[in-house]
This record gives structure tokens, sequence and C-alpha cells, in this order.
């Protein structure tokens, strides 16, 4: 009877060993991180900033090799501002994908090209981020009280400055074309860059504001595959073009920072967080058009095969500054 009654302890004994067995030889096979910094492909999603020439973070590849990146996100929104003589009403979604491709030149020189497709509308997190909040007793703003139909943007003051998207839309990106020299300095890199913005799409200013913008900056990141703290910084200033994106409240410079940090948990698995910001691209005082930081929260999984998967979300951590909430989803090759 005794021998009976430890058959299914030892059977369970016996599969929990197999699982560990099999644990064992995989988590090797994964790729740990590469060491270089945790950057999202991620910039303010703000309409009125990503219809600009703001580059994404910086570039990072191994040398003499290809990088491949796209990122699916959803930007979800619903605000309105009365700020003397601006008008500012916004209750919309913005789904976005990018593609970017990045080649390293040997150790010194680093290029990609970002383009991507957006979609304005409606969509399908409206429910989610106010139930969410109802949930944890927070408070829900200007959701669900502005009466409007789910896609609508529209800016107007008295001097005369316009805009308006208020219908459903899919469009093309802008182009940002980045090119770095690099020079490696121990367990890390400095890289000095310039980021253009060409214009892609006449469909909507807040899609593609038609300039072309520049910007010069300078960042160092981690570069030692070893470290469990993968970090990087970036610092810079971009010149803006001649934008049909309220033109006449447009400032010509607009300086940026960014600054991203990683843990590596265990073989192949490590979270990360991105702080950025950029000085305010309008002389406005409508918050969604001053200078903004944002915060995005990530998880990813390396892969053995050498893809990782990365997946989080954005937050704005100047309040009303920014798009609500960012939702994205990202696979590098």
């Amino acid at each position: 009877m005794a021998d009976a009654a430890s058959r299914p302890g030892r059977r369970v004994a016996a599969r929990r060993a197999w699982l560990g067995a099999f644990a064992a030889a995989l988590l090797p096979g994964l790729a740990s991180a590469d060491g270089a910094a945790p950057w999202l492909l991620y910039r303010d999603a703000n309409p009125f900033v990503a219809a600009s020439g703001l580059p994404f973070a910086p570039p990072s590849a191994a040398p003499d090799a290809w990088r491949v990146d796209l990122v699916a996100s959803a930007s979800n929104t619903e605000l309105a501002f009365d700020r003397g003589s601006e008008h500012l009403f916004y209750d919309g979604e913005f789904h976005e994908a990018q593609l970017a491709l990045t080649h390293a030149f040997g150790e010194r020189w680093i290029a990609r090209a970002t383009i991507g497709a957006v979609s304005f509308g409606d969509g399908f997190l409206d429910g989610f981020i106010e139930d969410w909040h109802r949930a944890f007793g927070l408070d829900n703003g200007d959701r669900g009280r502005l009466g409007g139909d789910g896609h609508a943007i529209a800016y107007e003051d008295d001097a005369g400055d316009r805009i308006a998207l208020d219908r459903r839309l899919h469009a093309a990106a802008p182009l940002l074309v980045d090119l770095a020299w690099r020079m490696p300095a121990g367990a890390h890199e400095w890289q000095l860059g310039a980021t253009v913005k060409l214009p892609t799409t006449h469909a909507n200013p807040l899609v593609d504001d038609r300039a072309v913008d520049a910007s010069l900056w300078l960042a160092a990141q981690s570069t030692d595959a070893t470290t469990r703290l993968p970090w990087g910084i970036r610092v810079g200033a971009m010149r803006r073009g001649d934008t049909e994106l309220l033109p006449a409240r447009a400032n010509d410079v607009v300086p940026f920072a960014d600054a991203t940090l990683g843990v590596a948990l265990r073989p192949g698995w490590d979270v990360a967080a991105q702080l950025q910001w950029h000085g305010a691209l309008y002389d406005s005082a409508i918050p969604l058009l001053d200078d903004v930081a944002t915060l995005a929260v990530s998880s990813a999984w390396h892969a053995k095969g050498g893809w990782t998967l990365r997946a989080g979300l954005v937050e704005d951590a100047i309040a009303r500054h920014a798009q609500d909430v960012t939702f994205f989803l990202s696979l590098t090759l």
C-alpha cells in the first residue's frame, strides 16, 4: 500500500525533474542582453510633436551588422483646454507601425532609416483606460465628459492659427534618417549624431507638418555584454523648418534629452525604463503644446535565435503635457 500511495508522488517528482532539466538546458541557449542600452524606438506620440522631426532614441547595432526594429503602438488621449485665446479639443486614438533599418559600418559609423504608417480613429482603449482608473480610484479627468465622436482634434486661437482633424485617417509617417559617429570607450561608447526628417504625405499637418527638420545630438551608452545594468543617455537640439502646423506659434529650436536604464533579471530577460524630455515646440499656454516628459516601462525577452520581443507602456511624466497613455510591442531582429 505504501508503494502504491507513493507512486503519484514519484510521478510528480519525476515530472518536476524533467521540467527542471528542460529549463536548465533551455536557459543557457537564450541570448543574454548584448550590453547595448535598452533603447525603445519611441518619442512623444502627441501628433503636434510626432508630425515633426523630433528624433527617436539613438541607433544601436553591433559593428558591421544590420538591425531591424518593428514597433506597433496605440496612443489614446481625451483632453480639452481653454487658455486665454487658445482652445484645444482632442479626443482620439493613434495607431502607429514603425520600421527601422540600422546598419553599423565598422566600429565608427552607424546609420538608421525609420518609416512608418499612422492610423487615427475611435480606437479601442477608451473603456479599458476608464475602467482601470475607476478600479484604482484614479480621476478620469476629461474622459467621458467631452461629448465628442471619438476621432476629432481641433485647435484655434484669436490670431488665426487653426488646425483640425475630424475624420478617420490612414497615412504614411515622416521619414527620419540618423547618422552617427561612434567612439568606443571601454565598456561604453560615445555617439555624435545628426537626424534629418523628410516629409512623406500631405494627408494632414497632424501626421506630417511638411517641414524638413534637422537635429544634432551627443549620446553615451553601455556596450559591455556582461553588465546587468545596461544604460544610455543623450542630449541634443532640433532646428525646425517651415512647418504647416501652427506656424505662427512654432519655436525654431527645441532641446531634448533621453535616458534609459535596464536590469537583466536572468539570461534572456530584462526590464527597462526610458525617460524622454523635450522643450516646447510651440509658444502656447496649453500644456499639451508645452515642454514634455514621458516615462516608458517595458520588459523584453531575448530569444535564442537572436531576436528580442519587448512590450510595455508609456505615461506622461508631467500630467496633461503628452498623450494619456501609449501601449507598444516591438520586435528586434
